[in-house]
């Protein structure tokens, strides 16, 4: 294992879920769809802005969901930190894995703008590297997004810990060949994270440094 540890944004760093479900209901609105409950919200998170709102839309016209998605943005940009906070204990863990030495990049499927951003306005500069997503580059699972923060941040692909939330980071874990520890505190139970085949999985940010320390 080297001393480098990718964590995703939503659900595994930062509480979200308020901020995300108030701004898709918003867009929903706009376009005449229906309120979605929060929980609802919280079981379509993980696959990026597009996906999520496609879900809720239950629509395929992509000239409709590209209008929702802007809507949504334009929105969530202004908005997006009015309730988003880090999970309790996520902040002295990130300083205690810097403080050893530890390389720490965060990688989500978040559209990148905001991705920099919520991480610049909650971390300061614990992150060597942030990246989120780009309609050039595929979203998580697929592995191009972790070659590329490789690749800039003079990684070896090999021997890296993934910290995330979600059945998309287990199997991002897989094809990237990453070390999962996957977190049940954010977006999907512990009993969805053992059915998407996570191994390891902890309860608290005390938990995930001790896991990461050995």
């Amino acid at each position: 294992m080297q001393k480098t540890v990718f964590f995703d944004l939503d659900g595994t760093v930062l509480d979200t879920l308020p901020d995300l479900a108030k701004s898709a209901n918003y867009a929903l609105a706009k376009l005449g769809y229906p309120k979605q409950s929060v929980e609802t919200v919280r079981s379509a998170i993980g696959h990026g802005i597009r996906n999520l709102l496609r879900d809720l839309m239950n629509c395929r016209d992509e000239e409709e969901l590209e209008k929702c998605r802007e809507i949504f943005k334009e929105y969530y940009d202004a908005h997006k930190a009015d309730t988003t906070k880090p999970f309790d204990g996520i902040v002295d863990t990130l300083q205690l894995l810097k403080a050893d030495g530890f390389k720490l990049v965060l990688i989500s499927n978040k559209y990148d703008g905001a991705t920099k951003d919520l991480a610049k306005r909650f971390f300061g500069d614990l992150f060597d590297g942030v990246y989120g997503s780009r309609d050039d580059i595929p979203a998580k699972p697929n592995r191009d997004l972790f070659d590329l923060a490789c690749k800039e941040n003079g990684l070896s692909c090999d021997g890296i810990v993934y910290v995330g939330d979600s059945e998309v980071d287990c199997e991002f874990a897989r094809n990237c060949n990453m070390i999962l520890i996957a977190v049940d505190w954010g977006f999907r139970t512990h009993a969805q994270l053992v059915e998407a085949g996570a191994k390891v999985i902890v309860h608290s940010p005390r938990e995930l440094y001790e896991r990461i320390i050995g």
